[in-house]
């Protein structure tokens, strides 16, 4: 499983696709106090993408990919860190 919550984020690593979408709302759902790591990301369905969008989670880490790091993630949520 690509996304897992912890005590101290809901991690998202590797290759996040469509099949994670509904867990990964449940845990934002559920925990709306916790960041999203996204340090080992690499690769986010639209799916997450819109997750992320609608739930403006605070977000740590930056994926591996650099197309995400530099212009998907910093367009989503300007709380990133």
């Amino acid at each position: 499983m690509s996304v897992d919550m912890e005590a101290h984020a809901i991690v998202l690593s590797g290759d996040c696709g469509v099949d994670e979408a509904e867990s990964f709302v449940t845990m934002l759902e559920s925990r709306p106090d916790l960041p999203i790591d996204l340090t080992g990301t690499a690769a986010l369905h639209t799916s997450l993408i819109q997750a992320i969008m609608l739930f403006q989670p605070v977000i740590i880490g930056a994926p591996s990919v650099d197309f995400l790091a530099r212009w998907v993630i910093p367009s989503l949520n300007p709380r990133s860190s």
